[in-house]
């Protein structure tokens, strides 16, 4: 398994362990890692070439055994009041395995990215915020995370650091796909590829593969997802990574358990258990395990999956790892409930729902309601059975119309990405034809006749010219604005948002963004069609137009998310923008598709800081959004 895998989590929430000081001895320490360091001694060149070896390319393929072992190297090797090192020292010590508490492993991370500030490393603050990324994730989940994510890609995608941008946009990937984004995801996996080879690697990350791999899969492409598992079983065998071995089988066992193969799914999870068990890999053994348990409930095996669940349990409490509790409770209720304990499960379900709404897991909220639902109505409680079986259908709904999104935005974007490509080699097939049809001519013609020639090629070419130039305008047109509404496209937002960040630098006025999303869109779509979709998308539009002043643009940015760009408008001017909205979307009347007919949407604000890039400043807007649609929709949150 390599570094950058075992950092971003695949099978454990994050683990890692705690130390209060930079020089304190392992609590345990292999003996590799003990051969390595009884010898070593302060020695600055020897740190640095270890330290070399740590941060560079090497490092992405480089096992977690080994990567630990040179960290404890560079412990001993660090020289002491050597300043500058021990801010790079603490950058990369920041992932050792030593720190199992995470507020301590968070509050060393905090330390060394104050020390790399001051010192003016922006590797080194990349390095302790990449830290910083997975601490925050088991202390407030995966939500939280995302934005310090979202903070690291932007400090380093201007810089030269193409490496720590690639590991950035993997582990900003890698969160996305776990919020749902799906399409974004392999976005940020395809920028990270770019930045890898940019950076010198020249093959690719099997760590950034399997997150594509993972990703496919939750987008239900299961096919494509097997094909990719399947053989990296195969391949990690020869290389015997078992870690790696065990992560695949895992992975192709929550496929097949997704896909509606529990029997596959619980063969896939009982090969992993027996790999990790047979490599002394207890944890691994217990991650396998949870899956194994959901198959067995599938399976309608719920001896044999609190079974299951009470050695994964124990296995983990022995460490202290509890980054799994929520599935832990949630399966032990359904198994209890198979049995027909539901007062029982109901209690695990009641112990599970705090844990899965701070991590944010929209599918196993809605696998929680389910459950509780079939064991309140054989409770005899047919009111709460309703009203949870109502949340998990809108829920389920909900998780639908989102993965058939995903899957449409990775289309467009796979198709935007080939025009491109054929547009590219169309245009160069046709220089080089013009080239040869010019080396033709200057062997056959003379110099006055090619001269004539010439002349008239020039004139047809600056016909083709300004033709093309027409055919470029009317095209830039097209793509800047959305053909459905009118308003300005996600291109042109982008762009307009990146133009005013940079004149608001420039001149000290405050910046704006809104980020609106109606609410409920999905169950106008499935009641009236997506004809009566689109038509209360240009009403809702053109009744925000009408709020808005001169200077603001609004755009669409997805299928019902908007966007509308305050210039020169600060927080609380923004907000009373906001409040309009709001009003002239409750207050459109659509009697052409029903009377009764009520839109609604939920707005984000977020004022630009000084610091900011469009991602940072849209991530905010987000996070407010989400907030807006958390506290019950149809408001404003900044």
């Amino acid at each position: 398994m390599t570094r950058l895998l075992r950092k971003t989590s695949l099978l454990l929430a994050l683990v890692l362990a705690a130390s209060s000081g930079v020089a304190a001895e392992p609590a345990t320490q292999s003996t590799a890692t003990s051969v390595a360091t009884a010898s070593a001694q302060p020695s600055a060149a020897r740190f640095d070439a270890v330290f070399a070896e740590v941060i560079g390319p090497g490092s992405m393929d480089m096992t977690w055994e080994d990567y630990e072992a040179r960290l404890q190297q560079l412990r001993v090797l660090l020289p002491q009041g050597d300043r500058k090192r021990e801010v790079q020292f603490r950058s990369v010590y920041c992932t050792s395995e030593r720190w199992k508490d995470p507020k301590q492993g968070l509050a060393y991370a905090d330390e060394a990215q104050r020390r790399a500030q001051a010192a003016g490393d922006l590797a080194s603050r990349g390095r302790a915020q990449y830290c910083r990324i997975g601490y925050v994730q088991e202390l407030e989940g995966a939500g939280q995370a995302l934005l310090e994510a979202d903070r690291m890609v932007s400090m380093l995608e201007n810089s030269s650091e193409s490496q720590l941008l690639g590991e950035a946009l993997t582990e900003r990937g890698s969160l996305l796909s776990q919020q749902g984004e799906q399409a974004k995801a392999l976005l940020d996996f395809q920028r990270a590829r770019a930045s890898f080879r940019q950076a010198g690697i020249d093959h690719e990350i099997d760590s950034l593969m399997l997150w594509i791999a993972i990703t496919y899969r939750r987008i239900g492409d299961w096919t494509q997802a097997e094909r990719y598992f399947t053989h990296s079983v195969e391949r990690m065998q020869d290389k015997q990574d078992w870690d790696r071995v065990i992560t695949d089988l895992v992975q192709l066992g929550y496929l097949y358990d997704e896909s509606g193969n529990p029997q596959k799914a619980k063969a896939s999870f009982a090969r992993a258990i027996e790999v990790a068990l047979a490599h002394k890999e207890p944890l691994s053994a217990a991650n396998a395990r949870v899956g194994l348990a959901a198959a067995q409930v599938s399976l309608g095996e719920h001896d044999a999956a609190l079974a299951s669940l009470a050695q994964a349990r124990a296995a983990f409490e022995a460490e202290s790892r509890h980054g799994n509790d929520d599935m832990l409770l949630l399966l032990t209720g359904q198994a209890l409930a198979g049995k027909g304990q539901h007062l029982e499960a109901m209690d695990r379900y009641a112990q599970a729902l705090p844990l899965i709404e701070k991590d944010g897991n929209q599918r196993y909220l809605a696998l929680l309601y389910q459950a509780r639902a079939a064991s309140q109505e054989a409770l005899g409680n047919a009111g709460q059975a309703l009203a949870d079986y109502k949340r998990y259908s809108t829920l389920q709904t909900s998780l639908q119309g989102k993965m058939r999104l995903e899957q449409s935005r990775l289309l467009e974007y796979e198709y935007e990405i080939r025009k491109r490509e054929f547009e590219n080699h169309r245009l160069r097939a046709e220089a080089n034809t013009r080239k040869a049809q010019l080396k033709a001519l200057e062997r056959v013609r003379g110099w006055q006749t090619l001269a004539l020639l010439l002349g008239v090629l020039l004139a047809v070419l600056t016909a083709l010219a300004l033709r093309q130039r027409q055919r470029t305008r009317r095209l830039r047109t097209l793509a800047m604005t959305d053909p459905l509404t009118e308003v300005a496209s996600r291109r042109a937002i982008e762009k307009n948002v990146e133009q005013a960040l940079a004149e608001a630098a420039r001149t000290q006025k405050p910046l704006t963004v809104l980020l609106l999303d109606l609410d409920h869109f999905k169950t106008i779509n499935d009641r009236y069609g997506h004809a009566a979709g689109d038509a209360v998308l240009r009403a809702t539009t053109v009744a925000w137009q009408a709020q808005l002043r001169g200077r603001d643009l609004l755009g669409r940015i997805g299928g019902e998310e908007f966007v509308v760009v305050c210039v020169d408008a600060n927080r609380e001017q923004a907000l009373m923008i906001a409040d309009r909205l709001l009003d002239a979307t409750r207050t459109l009347q659509l009697p052409d598709i029903d009377p009764a007919l009520h839109v609604r949407t939920s707005i984000g604000v977020a004022e630009a800081l000084p610091d900011d890039t469009r991602e940072s400043l849209f991530a905010r807007a987000d996070a407010a959004l989400y907030r807006a649609k958390h506290e019950g929709r149809d408001r404003v949150e900044e």
